[in-house]
C-alpha cells in the first residue's frame, strides 16, 4: 500500500494551512488504497538553502527532512498563494532535496483569495524539474479563513469534499501504480 504525504507548505504564524491539511486528512485517512500522513514544514525548521551542492544532505535538518520525504510514494501539496505565487518556505523545502521527489506523483490542495491557482501553476513547473508526476486533479479553496468554524470543520458545500475525494482516488492509484516502476528506476 502506498504511503502519501500531505505537506503543509506554509510556515507563517496564524496560517490556515494546517487547518486545510487536517480537513483533507480527515477524508484521506478513510482511503483503503493508501496511507496518508500530514507532514508540516514548520516541524523541520529549514534555513534558507545552505547545502553545498544540489541534493546534498550534510546538515542535521537536511538529513531529517530527506529521511521523512524519502518514506513516501506520493505527495499532496497543501499550498497557499502568496502574492501570485508559492510561499518561499515551500520552494526552499523542495529545493533541499532531489532524488526524494523523483518519479512520484503529486497533487494539490490550494487556497487563497481566488483558490491558489497561480501557486499550483508554479508548483507544476517545479514538479516537472524534479521528475514528479503532476496529476491534474486538485482542490482549490477560495478564502478558507471564512469557511472553517472554530472546531476546524470546513463549512461549505460538498464541492470541496467531492474534489478532495477525486484527489485522494487519483493520488492513491498513481502512487501504487508507479511504486514498482520507481523501484526499478532507482536500481538502474
Amino acid at each position: 500500500m502506498a504511503k502519501i504525504a500531505i505537506i503543509v507548505g506554509s510556515t507563517r504564524p496564524n496560517r490556515v494551512g494546517a487547518k486545510v491539511a487536517d480537513w483533507f486528512y480527515e477524508t484521506a485517512k478513510k482511503s483503503q488504497d493508501a496511507e496518508f500522513e500530514v507532514v508540516d514544514l514548520i516541524d523541520y525548521k529549514l534555513p534558507i538553502l545552505d547545502e553545498p551542492t544540489p541534493g546534498a544532505t550534510t546538515h542535521e535538518n537536511s538529513k531529517k527532512w530527506s529521511a521523512k520525504i524519502a518514506e513516501f510514494d506520493g505527495f499532496v501539496f497543501v499550498t497557499p498563494e502568496y502574492n501570485h505565487g508559492i510561499p518561499g518556505s515551500f520552494k526552499n523545502a523542495i529545493d533541499f532535496l532531489n532524488r526524494e521527489w523523483q518519479h512520484k506523483p503529486v497533487s494539490y490542495v490550494s487556497y487563497g483569495v481566488i483558490g491558489g491557482h497561480r501557486a499550483v501553476e508554479q508548483h507544476r513547473q517545479i514538479a516537472a524539474q524534479f521528475k514528479m508526476y503532476d496529476l491534474r486533479e486538485q482542490v482549490s479553496i477560495i478564502a478558507p479563513w471564512e469557511l472553517f468554524d472554530e472546531s476546524g470543520v470546513l463549512q461549505a458545500d460538498e464541492t470541496y469534499g467531492d474534489s478532495a475525494e477525486r484527489v485522494i482516488e487519483e493520488i492513491s492509484f498513481w502512487s501504487n501504480e508507479l511504486k514498482p516502476i520507481r523501484e526499478k528506476l532507482q536500481k538502474d
